[in-house]
């Protein structure tokens, strides 16, 4: 939801937190999917979720975290 501050638009940064974990709980569907039974979507979630703020720490450009972080727990749990 955008608000107006002194004649500019803003975002909640809440709102933003909300979208963030939404696209996280999707990329991680996604690795669950393509572990196909190798780790439940809890293992995966929690993954996806440690290797979005590992790769947060230093991304210049946070558009495809969600996507990348959901590569790096396929991999570091399903070995693909």
């Amino acid at each position: 939801m955008a608000t107006t501050l002194n004649g500019h638009k803003v975002r909640d940064p809440h709102d933003l937190h909300a979208e963030v974990e939404a696209q996280l709980d999707i990329a991680a569907e996604e690795a669950t999917r393509r572990c196909k039974g190798e780790a439940d979507y809890p293992s995966v979630r929690r993954a996806v979720s440690e290797a979005y703020h590992r790769l947060s720490r230093h991304a210049k450009f946070h558009n495809f975290l969600p996507i990348l972080a959901a590569r790096a727990a396929h991999q570091d749990l399903c070995g693909r």
